[in-house]
């Protein structure tokens, strides 16, 4: 480790072993480091870099290869508490790495200075308000009174993100429902068509809503439990939404709920570049109880197909209306649905006549967590993808039969259920 001194400007250097303990290769993979554990660590990070390799002293930037990172600030206290980085590592092999943090903005990624979309930007998210003028003002936050509506007041009714393969939104209301966006083409697109592409936009290969979820779960969705069926996030004191972080590698939307049936709880939606999946974290402010949740993926359609197992995966496939009121202009979009809850917070699986469920808890702790993933039958073929950024990248481009795509899932869980390990070397 090597601290250096100047007369405004600090660093420290370290190195950051990554291990691949599985029989399988790991693809894009994220190297999360709490900044609280790097030892010797004594000022606020405002940009870092990462290289391959173990390095001392002075580094040459040009001599050696440099990864694309990104600094999080968590609690909003405007310091950085997570460094991100992304790496494949071969089955049962380690890389290691020497990470440089700076106090200034000597490094490659400037904390929070990444505002708009650019050539090293992988993924993307905003939160807009309405307005009458059409120019849709940029926030970073809302909160408000629970008893207050202002699901209409968001532009596309709450916080929106995205990588190349995929988008998200959260409604921001008692629902607080996932809602999805499917792609014809990879690329970023959130901030052209604002989540509502016109019919025009679609036909140059942009993508658009490809979900009515109506009263059911969608896909993933957090919901309560009445003893029969998921209920709304209602009543409560005060609701919120944050984008947390916006890219390049990764964004993080914060949902707020406070005093919820005596509950004060923060959801967090994780997406990161290249990964199909949306990681869904769940925080309370106390152990709970036996206080049972709901989570799962709904029926698609009159001709719905899908399935929940006690292994923690529910899927879905079917064909149906995005716009149930523009029924011309959208025609029915076919998509799979998929949500792996790990076995540790399944209470139970069931089935209605909207969806497939699971019911969660978590007693005694404090933290639960789900991922949810989609696809759209409109996705181009993978030889037909040309774009620099995604030629090493060998997942399918897209599915196009539901047996294609439940097919795919067990290989999805058992990839998430053996991360990287990561190891700061002192």
């Amino acid at each position: 480790m090597l601290v250096a001194m100047g007369l405004s400007a600090r660093s420290l250097q370290f190195h950051v072993t990554v291990s691949n303990n599985w029989n399988q290769e790991k693809r894009y993979e994220p190297v999360v480091i709490q900044l609280k554990d790097v030892p010797g660590l004594d000022f606020d990070v405002q940009s870092a870099t990462v290289f391959i390799g173990n390095h001392s002293g002075q580094i040459d930037p040009l001599a050696v290869i440099q990864f694309a990172c990104q600094l999080d600030d968590w609690d909003g206290d405007q310091r950085a508490d997570e460094l991100v980085f992304m790496k494949g590592v071969k089955a049962n092999e380690s890389a290691n790495f020497t990470i440089e943090l700076f106090d200034d903005l000597s490094g490659n990624d400037d904390f929070g200075k990444l505002t708009t979309i650019g050539d090293n930007r992988y993924v993307y998210a905003d939160m807009m308000l309405e307005d009458k003028k059409d120019k849709h003002p940029l926030i970073t936050a809302l909160e408000a009174p629970g008893d207050s509506y202002l699901y209409n007041d968001l532009y596309h009714h709450g916080a929106a993100f995205e990588n190349e393969l995929c988008a998200f939104r959260v409604y921001f209301d008692q629902r607080q429902n996932i809602d999805i966006y499917g792609k014809k083409k990879r690329q970023l697109e959130l901030a052209t068509t604002n989540f509502y592409a016109t019919p025009e936009q679609m036909k140059q290969g942009y993508g658009n809503d490809v979900l009515w979820a109506g009263n059911s779960v969608g896909c993933g969705s957090f919901k309560g439990w009445d003893g029969k069926a998921p209920t709304n996030i209602e009543p409560v004191k005060t609701r919120g939404q944050r984008i947390v972080a916006s890219g390049p590698l990764r964004t993080i939307v914060e949902v707020k709920d406070i005093g919820w049936n005596g509950l004060n709880m923060r959801q967090y939606y994780i997406l990161y570049a290249w990964h199909r999946e949306c990681v869904v974290r769940i925080e309370f402010d106390r152990p709970l109880g036996n206080e049972t949740f709901s989570t799962g993926v709904q029926k698609i359609g009159e001709k719905p197909e899908g399935f929940v197992h006690n292994d923690g995966i529910a899927a879905s496939w079917g064909s149906d209306y995005p716009e149930m009121g523009k029924k011309e202009q959208f025609p029915p979009e076919a998509v799979g649905l998929a949500v792996y809850v790990p076995k540790q917070f399944i209470k139970s699986t069931t089935e209605s006549d909207l969806n497939y469920l699971f019911t969660l808890g978590a007693q005694g702790g404090t933290s639960l967590h789900y991922y949810v993933a989609f696809c759209a039958d409109k996705e181009e073929p993978a030889e037909l993808i040309t774009t620099h950024r995604f030629s090493a990248l060998d997942a399918p481009a897209g599915y196009h039969r539901a047996q294609a795509w439940f097919d795919d899932l067990n290989a999805w869980k058992e990839n998430i259920d053996h991360p990287v390990s990561v190891k700061i070397k002192k």
